[in-house]
């Protein structure tokens, strides 16, 4: 008959360091905050082109004459 090994082979940590474990989850906690926004951002900056027949495309507004005589009255003020 065997009997059992009341002792552990390793010993029994009775003191563990709350810093330790606290560091440890901030760095994996921000390793994942940084690889969503790298996720976003690149999602973000990625290009995206539209191409609108010219059937298709609106009408194109006229521009308003206000503007350019306020740059007028500007320019004749200097």
């Amino acid at each position: 008959m065997s009997a059992m090994n009341s002792k552990p082979e390793k010993p029994l940590r009775l003191f563990v360091n709350p810093f330790a474990i606290w560091t440890g989850l901030a760095f994996k906690t921000g390793e994942a905050m940084l690889a969503s926004m790298h996720a976003a951002a690149a999602r973000a900056n990625a290009p995206r082109v539209a191409v609108i027949a010219a059937n298709d495309a609106p009408p194109a507004k006229p521009r308003s004459k206000t503007k350019t005589r306020g740059k007028a009255k500007r320019r004749a003020k200097r």
